[in-house]
């Protein structure tokens, strides 16, 4: 068994498709608590001169597979730890491999959003199946917290968006919900397609910037000298003056030079190309070459 780093979690406008893959699915909305993202899981190891396999409890970081001593000593001094071990163990039996993941909260949340807290605590918040390649669903994971007595991070809501407008109203019903509650913010999964953004109360809300197409940016028109340097390097190219007397042959190479010239130095490519390749002296061409 192999640990797997937690999804790293973005807007839903920063996902690949801008939140397109949420519609029309099942999508989960749970409460984002502000800690240290804590995992653990189970990794066999061979016995040493046996033929059998003993097990070792790993705990892991957001980033790292062997999370900080001082993190793995705060993580066990939490009435949950044990609890996740027997819960791992029980699921071991039965030929399953999971990691669990979850948010290791402190007296003093790191944002101070959260109100200050007696003790340290660790709250579930997924379960990533190894085997099967998938994280578990809400429910599956609300079942197994349930049983072993682990607090899992609330459910607040369940919806199936039919548009992007639907996934924002949400988005801004619920970091109300979180302001008003002391929450960091929320979590929107897809276990569906197991595609999941976060959404912060932290952050500001910026206006949508329409994505300019590439022929709508004016650049400056190319100066002289560019003119001439796209010129010469096509004369060069051509390499004759009967080449660069022949249109249909170097009108293609003088058009790809201009256009190589303009995007190295940020210039609009000149439009009247034919105009300018017909009435440029040839001998300045010819005495600019470098």
């Amino acid at each position: 068994m192999r640990w797997k780093r937690y999804v790293e979690l973005e807007p839903v406008k920063r996902l690949k498709n801008e939140g397109r893959e949420f519609l029309g699915n099942v999508l989960c909305v749970t409460e984002k608590r502000d800690g240290s993202n804590i995992s653990m899981w189970l990794q066999k190891t061979p016995v040493e001169g046996e033929s059998g396999w003993g097990i070792d409890v790993k705990i892991s970081s957001h980033n790292l597979e062997n999370a900080d001593e001082k993190l793995i000593e705060r993580f066990k001094s939490t009435p949950e730890y044990t609890k996740a071990i027997d819960l791992l163990n029980d699921e071991c039996y039965y030929g399953k491999e999971y990691i669990l993941y979850g948010e290791l909260l402190y007296t003093t949340s790191p944002t101070r959003i959260e109100p200050r807290r007696k003790h340290l605590h660790w709250i579930l918040f997924d379960i990533y199946d190894t085997r099967e390649a998938h994280f578990l669903t809400y429910n599956e994971i609300y079942q197994k917290a349930y049983h072993f007595k682990i607090p899992i991070v609330r459910l607040l809501d369940e919806f199936t968006p039919l548009s992007l407008k639907d996934v924002e109203v949400k988005a801004e019903e619920w970091l109300k919900w979180c302001k008003r509650h002391r929450r960091e913010g929320i979590v929107l999964k897809c276990y569906g397609n197991q595609t999941f953004a976060k959404e912060k109360i932290d952050l500001p809300k910026k206006p949508k910037l329409d994505k300019p197409q590439k022929n709508e940016i004016q650049y400056p028109p190319m100066p002289e000298e560019r003119i001439l340097r796209a010129l010469q390097h096509a004369y060069d190219e051509l390499g004759s003056d009967e080449a660069w007397g022949d249109r249909a042959r170097a009108m293609p190479v003088i058009a790809r030079h201009f256009e190589a010239e303009a995007k190295e130095h940020l210039f609009s490519t000149p439009k009247n190309m034919y105009n300018i390749y017909c009435s440029y002296d040839l001998a300045i061409i010819r005495g600019s070459r470098v």
